[in-house]
């Protein structure tokens, strides 16, 4: 039958997929909601790569309904990324969920109606840039106590061990490659950088413009972790270019940056390209659909081939602050 063949309300497809929505949201509801007798009015899918997002229409209520996306559980530590999340909705940097179930990562939140996330285009505007950079700097150095560290290398075997498990096709150069990029760790452990609270997933769309100022959504990949993490992600994800990132580094440095930071945000979004492009095999080989699976594997091959692009100059730069200071620890 054919995809295509239509119902009074659409094609046959759609309306299955509906009803199999449906039926995944009235089963994550926890018991608590259900006793209300507040039937759900609607529903409809919103933004999310890896994850279900609905925004639920439940009586006066406007909520967000976050199911995990499909093998998640093997790499993201739910009860972790609820306690971080607790954290930093207490501290004012993201706003607080009605339910979490830190078991299989179902989360509810009341929907910000005049909230808008940010874009990449959005997120290059010099006086949204000054934003961003002012408020990363305030949760980077608010002292929040975060649970488990952030450690890229560890996540990269982690996304090893999954694809090889699922029989995925690595990348061309990738046994040559790999090496280089985990030998990072040991020369950016070298420079005895402070390890705090960082977002880790810092895409431009997990920052939420509000009447209130900037806050943060998705806390899957919290935890301790040089800020130049945070730094390297918004400014890779929003497409800065090199005159752009100079200013936003002096904004968030209240002053010239020095020579390690940019340096540290060098590698890291060489690293980050790395680290995604794996992450887009555990997608490649999760879809069900061949199209999704041919977009994920596109798009881990061009993160990758930006990886290496960016490898020799990366390792310069680190080498050459080495060089002046072996030891120590900088902004």
């Amino acid at each position: 039958m054919s995809e295509t063949v239509q119902n009074g309300n659409g094609s046959f497809a759609s309306e299955i997929r509906r009803f199999l929505d449906a039926r995944r949201i009235e089963a994550a509801l926890p018991p608590a909601l259900r006793r209300r007798r507040i039937d759900l009015s609607g529903y409809e899918r919103i933004g999310g790569l890896t994850n279900r997002n609905y925004k639920l229409y439940f009586g006066e209520q406007t909520l967000v309904l976050r199911l995990p996306g499909r093998g998640t559980g093997r790499f993201i530590d739910r009860a972790t990324e609820r306690a971080n999340h607790d954290a930093a909705a207490r501290a004012g940097f993201t706003p607080a969920s009605l339910y979490f179930d830190q078991r299989t990562g179902v989360k509810i939140s009341h929907f910000i109606e005049d909230a808008a996330a940010l874009d990449p285009e959005e997120a290059r505007k010099p006086e949204i840039g000054e934003a961003v950079a002012s408020f990363l700097f305030r949760f980077h150095h608010s002292g929040l106590a975060f649970k488990k560290e952030f450690n890229v290398s560890r996540l990269i075997r982690v996304y090893e061990r999954i694809a090889r498990s699922r029989r995925a096709r690595f990348f061309d150069d990738y046994k040559i490659m790999r090496p280089r990029a985990l030998a990072f760790e040991a020369r950016l452990d070298s420079l005895g950088t402070a390890l705090v609270a960082c977002h880790n997933d810092l895409v431009p769309e997990n920052i939420l413009a509000t009447s209130k100022g900037l806050t943060l959504i998705d806390w899957e990949y919290s935890g301790r972790n040089d800020p130049a993490w945070d730094l390297a992600a918004f400014l890779l994800e929003s497409g800065y270019g090199a005159e752009e990132e100079a200013t936003f580094l002096r904004h968030y440095s209240q002053g010239e940056p020095t020579r390690e930071l940019v340096a540290r945000v060098g590698v890291y979004k060489c690293l980050q390209d790395f680290l995604w492009s794996l992450w887009s095999l555990l997608q490649e080989t999760a879809s069900l659909d061949q199209g999704k699976a041919r977009y994920y594997r596109k798009y881990g091959e061009c993160r990758f081939e930006r990886f290496a692009a960016r490898l020799d100059a990366a390792e310069k730069s680190l080498e050459a602050v080495l060089e002046v200071a072996p030891t120590g620890s900088h902004a």
